[in-house]
């Protein structure tokens, strides 16, 4: 009878991640969440839907034992962060990272992921309840650079739809690319050597899904489809003006406030498209 309750407290110290009861206020002590594991094999398909290389620097949240980010400096040629309150899962992650060979690549910060400046990330990991990830959202969006990821083991994000999930080995992962902000009214200049258009663009942005009304002067168009992922933005204009074909493929890359990319205009029976160059100016948010 002891040996089976033993067993029984062990399944539901690991199957369960419980809320911590630190209500001191200023510099937060004790974790929010107690350890977990997340599978090396299901760590390595995390990296993979990242698509982790040598020119990212992933931040783990929760970092526990340190083996995402070990894996990502060690398999993938990354540079990893570790954020964990837990001094001693501090200690063992530098111990595993030793182990590894890769201390030069990866440092863990006794900080609280609420508070740690995520500025520097360009892969963020997580394996936290659903509330935590809706939590953090905001931090995301307003730290993480355009084009930066975030990978979650189980859980979405609350209103932030995934951009892609895999099934892995009995379990899920999610992925979100981080798009740029682009919501507002746009200022549209095409351009080629012999003429120049104007228009208004005005877009309704709802994380990565994009709603849009091109117009000018003299009336409003159609526009179709919309996309945008991390900087990238691209839609289609397809519209009929006296009953004449009238379609303009745009595609750009934002910063900030302005976008500048390349515009493909078909009017009339002609078969060709021709080429304009394109430049965005953010008037209004």
């Amino acid at each position: 009878m002891k040996r089976r309750v033993v067993h029984i407290a062990s399944i539901l110290a690991f199957c369960f991640v419980l809320f911590s009861c630190d209500s001191i206020p200023g510099k937060k002590t004790i974790p929010d969440v107690h350890f977990a594991t997340t599978p090396h094999k299901v760590v390595k398909e995390m990296l993979k839907l990242a698509e982790v290389s040598r020119d990212d620097t992933v931040y783990d949240l929760g970092s526990g034992d340190g083996r995402i980010v070990i894996a990502a400096a060690r398999d993938f040629g990354a540079r990893g962060v570790g954020v964990e309150l837990d001094k001693e899962l501090i200690g063992e992650s530098v111990k595993n990272a030793k182990e590894a060979g890769v201390t030069e690549k990866v440092k863990f910060l006794e900080e609280d992921f609420f508070t740690v400046d995520l500025h520097d990330a360009t892969v963020v990991t997580l394996y936290l309840l659903p509330d935590l990830n809706a939590r953090l959202l905001p931090k995301f969006l307003k730290e993480l650079k355009p084009a930066s990821k975030i990978v979650s083991h189980m859980w979405e994000m609350g209103k932030w739809k995934p951009d892609m999930t895999l099934k892995a080995y009995g379990t899920t992962v999610h992925l979100w690319v981080v798009p740029a902000w682009v919501d507002g009214n746009w200022r549209i200049t095409l351009n080629k050597q012999t003429e120049s258009r104007g228009y208004k663009l005005a877009i309704k942005q709802d994380f990565q899904k994009i709603r849009a009304t091109l117009s000018d002067e003299k009336r409003r168009y159609n526009v179709e489809d919309t996309n945008i992922e991390g900087n990238d933005i691209a839609m289609t204009v397809s519209d009929a003006v006296r009953g004449r074909v009238f379609i303009i493929n745009m595609e750009a890359v934002v910063k900030g406030d302005t976008m500048e990319g390349t515009a493909f205009v078909r009017e009339g029976d002609t078969p060709f498209a021709e080429k304009y160059s394109m430049i965005g100016e953010r008037i209004a948010q």
